[in-house]
């Protein structure tokens, strides 16, 4: 029979796997913000250039821009 390891490994990661389907993902959510505030007329693509300049390989999915947009937008 195998012993079952009751520690919690990779607490963060298992956070992050929790979190990640309610709402902007939190890596990102602060530069969301940021650029909602400062462009007057955002948009997706806009959104992903603002990002990668940010998070060097992060690739915004349009459900991360879509729910930014309904909280963000002025």
């Amino acid at each position: 029979m195998k012993k079952i390891n009751n520690k919690m490994e990779n607490l963060e990661t298992y956070e992050n796997f929790l979190n990640e389907g309610k709402g902007i993902s939190f890596a990102i959510y602060n530069d969301l913000k940021s650029y909602f505030t400062s462009t007057k007329s955002p948009n997706f693509e806009g959104a992903k250039d603002f990002i990668k300049t940010k998070k060097k390989n992060w690739n915004l999915t349009k459900e991360d821009f879509e729910e930014a947009k309904r909280e963000f937008k002025k």
